[in-house]
């Protein structure tokens, strides 16, 4: 039999990276972020073979995929359907792992929480993410108030209905590369620090959206054609660059931006989608 599950692309605003601990599961981040509809898809027969993962229809080696799967079952076949770009900040490593995880556990009959337990801790291990996985496991407009996973971890989110314009400026980061630099690092925790503080009292979209640039520029992640962009929209739309990634998310007179983006960044780098309230789920 077949299982089939589904996670969301999510965007990260500001977040402050846990302190190295051995305890994968209480690793991860505070921050805030909002969850999107265009995702992964995953497709899992289980056998007793080993794993084969099929990447947008091509045989590849993923190694957070591969980890995740492996803590749920001896092997099967993967089938990956992306709808973004990896390494742009739209938390695409973490939906193939949960949405792989979470189809093994259908087919499996385990619970749920063994996926994203395996999904987190895979997303972990690779360092290609500290906190999308468990904002993707809820989806909506989330604040993840303590890093990890429940109950070392609390996250909290709220319904969202916005259409959000999202467009690639750049070639690829390497997140590993980022999370994994102590200097850079210092950097993200002190900003993010003073982003969490400004946002709780209000927590609401807009100021999400001014601290999320705040955050961008004071641990200058931004690039100065992103401002170029920001400057364009300033009359339709606010945003901000998306975590961590060459790609910016924008709200506001959803055509406007997304006409404006299609002119400076060509329509193969412009992607028009909305918030996902749901999360990852069986499909």
């Amino acid at each position: 039999m077949t299982s089939k599950a589904f996670a969301p692309g999510h965007i990260t605003g500001f977040f402050i990276p846990s302190e190295n601990l051995l305890n994968m599961e209480e690793i991860g981040s505070k921050g805030s972020g909002f969850s999107v509809k265009l995702g992964v898809h995953a497709e899992v027969d289980v056998d007793e073979s080993g794993w084969d993962i099929y990447l947008d229809g091509k045989l590849t080696s993923l190694m957070v995929v591969e980890k995740a799967v492996s803590a749920l079952a001896q092997g099967g076949t993967i089938r990956l359907k992306t709808e973004l770009p990896f390494s742009q900040g739209f938390g695409m490593s973490g939906a193939c792992a949960l949405s792989s995880a979470l189809a093994v556990c259908k087919e499996m009959d385990h619970p749920k929480e063994k996926a994203l337990t395996a999904a987190h801790v895979a997303e972990v291990f690779c360092r290609t993410g500290l906190g999308d996985v468990i904002a993707q496991s809820v989806g909506g407009f989330e604040v993840r108030m303590k890093p990890g996973l429940p109950p070392h971890g609390k996250i909290v989110k709220k319904e969202e209905e916005r259409d959000v314009v999202l467009g690639i400026t750049g070639s690829q980061l390497i997140t590993p590369d980022i999370l994994s630099d102590p200097s850079i690092s210092e950097w993200i925790k002190l900003a993010g620090e003073g982003c969490m503080k400004d946002f709780l009292p209000k927590w609401d979209f807009e100021t999400f959206c001014e601290l999320s640039r705040r955050f961008a520029t004071e641990t200058q992640f931004i690039r100065g054609d992103m401002d170029d962009i920001f400057e364009a929209v300033e009359d339709h739309g606010k945003g901000s660059m998306s975590m961590i990634g060459n790609s910016v998310f924008l709200v506001g007179d959803t055509e406007k931006l997304n006409d404006i983006l299609k002119d400076m960044l060509g329509p193969d780098n412009v992607y028009t989608t909305s918030i996902d309230n749901h999360g990852a789920r069986y499909m």
